[in-house]
């Protein structure tokens, strides 16, 4: 029996429940029906060769009666909760094996499986999706209006590397049994309490004191609570209010949050923003920014595939400005996200028509959920000579309405201009949204391309989503590749394109092509 070779897409979304190494669709008995991932990485097969296999195969003898167990039960249960099992490699590597029961009228139940590396200790570097979980069931409860409050935690430790080892979630499951708890930054978590009275967070803040002390760490921890009742607000304002400050805290911690104007909590900070509309409205009509162009390449063969343009905001008189997503997640607080890409689309288009390369620019996930920026999208894009433009789609917004950007996409497409999801691996979602929106490219999430330098869990992973994408018929682009051995290894697990300082900085747009492709940059310093 053998896989498919190109599975359904429908599959797809009953794996976004949760990031994994290895993907598992099998019979209520056990027997594996189809699977993806890093097979190859973890178990030295390919993973179609474990079609028509046990489920139990992927397991150490010693845990096998353990998983017997499990899949026995997740029928009844309808969900098998995160449970540590050991793989059948020659490490015996440890992951976390959920399960999910998935039944479809008229056609056999099936058993959905994840195999996911266990949580990173404290003091690890951490990508964004670590804070994903907290931030979304966070919006979640905003949009229900269910109200409660999100924790952030700062921990300043007399010496920062005694956090290693530390396992900062298990420690505050102990003081707060079922909070949900991500870390944005090397000691900088956030939780989220189960709804009902919240405990003192100076209790907790006592007691995690306390339980870092018996792991040998000394120091502080700052807290500040954000409300996240709405007032007067609507739910999508402060669920991107909420986006942000967890952006900020990750960057600049609880004193980042005050400058940035969250001292007063969430719905503050959205009244405050709203006081700026008029200003932000007038810079983007009258161009208050620019646009940097920086090269994508073929891994194969260096050669230049297009540009991306970047935004780059400029002094607003009167408004704070940060960085480019501070800039885009205030446009679209105050309701201004349609204006702006709308703006730089034109624009885009406009330079794309005589560049030495195709031109991709970004939209908002909000924007594209909206029928009149796509007409006026569409509109503006149907005298854009076919393939000199790439439409790339940034979830900087919660996507509610996945129907309405399929329909973008298709139209989009059905004009002859490509399709891109944008931040692939950076949230729950993206299988997801694979599922349902047709895309011809999907650009992994950065923060994962530093990680590919060593075998591993994260290689293993970028393997897993590379693979993901051939299924669902995208090529792959990775983003913030600055060495050589990187962009060797990309290629190697099957990437197509790459993007990043090795190739180019971000920049004005050059007069032609000739030897862009090759440019080297500093291959240190701050990303742009």
């Amino acid at each position: 029996m053998t896989a498919a070779p190109h599975p359904p897409r429908e599959r797809f979304v009953t794996f976004s429940f949760a990031a994994a190494d290895l993907l598992v669709e099998a019979t209520t008995e056990g027997t594996i029906t189809f699977a993806i991932g890093a097979f190859h990485s973890l178990l030295g097969r390919p993973s179609e060769s474990f079609v028509g296999q046990k489920v139990r195969d992927l397991v150490a003898p010693g845990d096998r009666e353990a998983l017997d167990q499990a899949l026995t039960l997740l029928p009844m249960r309808g969900r098998q909760v995160p449970m540590t099992l050991r793989l059948a490699d020659k490490a015996r590597t440890p992951r976390a094996l959920a399960g999910l029961l998935f039944a479809e009228a008229g056609r056999p139940a099936k058993l959905c499986l994840t195999f996911a590396a266990l949580p990173l200790p404290l003091g690890k570097p951490a990508s964004g999706a670590a804070m994903r979980p907290v931030l979304e069931a966070a919006q979640a409860r905003v949009r229900q209006g269910e109200g409660g409050e999100l924790n952030l935690l700062e921990i300043s430790a007399s010496d920062p590397t005694r956090h290693q080892g530390v396992a900062i979630g298990a420690v505050l499951e102990e003081i707060i049994p079922g909070a949900l708890v991500g870390e944005a930054a090397p000691g900088r978590i956030s939780f989220l309490a189960e709804s009902g009275p919240s405990q003192s967070i100076v209790a907790v803040v006592a007691e995690l004191e306390a339980a870092l002390r018996t792991h040998g760490v000394t120091g502080t921890v700052a807290a500040q609570r954000l409300s996240l009742a709405a007032d007067a607000l609507t739910p999508d304002q402060m669920a991107r209010a909420l986006r942000h400050a967890l952006g900020v805290f990750a960057r600049g911690g609880i004193e980042g949050l005050a400058k940035a104007g969250f001292a007063g909590g969430l719905a503050d900070y959205v009244r405050q923003a709203g006081k700026h509309a008029a200003a932000l409205r007038r810079a983007i009509r009258e161009e208050r920014y620019q646009l940097l162009y920086q090269p994508i390449v073929r891994l194969g063969d260096r050669g230049l595939h297009h540009y991306e343009a970047l935004l780059r905001p400029q002094a607003i008189n009167g408004v704070e400005i940060g960085g480019t997503q501070d800039f885009v997640t205030l446009i679209e607080t105050v309701g201004l996200a349609h204006e702006l890409d709308l703006a730089v689309a034109k624009r885009a288009a406009a330079v794309a028509s005589h560049a030495p390369a195709p031109i991709a620019f970004n939209i908002s996930s909000l924007s594209l959920q909206d029928g009149g920026f796509r007409a006026g999208l569409l509109a503006q894009l149907a005298g854009a000579a076919k393939g000199r433009v790439i439409v790339e789609m940034t979830e900087t917004a919660e996507i509610e309405d996945l129907e309405q950007v399929r329909q973008g996409a298709e139209a989009l497409r059905g004009l002859g201009i490509p399709f891109c999801l944008d931040d692939f691996g950076a949230g729950s979602a993206d299988m997801r949204i694979l599922r349902a929106v047709p895309a011809d490219y999907v650009k992994l999430d950065g923060s994962y391309v530093p990680g590919v330098a060593q075998p591993g869990r994260e290689r293993d992973f970028v393997a897993a989503m590379a693979e993901i994408a051939r299924a669902a018929g995208c090529a792959m682009v990775a983003e913030r590749i600055e060495s050589e051995s990187e962009a060797e290894i990309l290629h190697g697990l099957g990437i197509t394109y790459g993007q990043g300082w090795l190739f180019g900085r971000a920049g004005p747009l050059p007069e032609n092509a000739s030897g862009v492709a090759r440019r080297r940059g500093a291959s240190a310093g701050k990303w742009e």
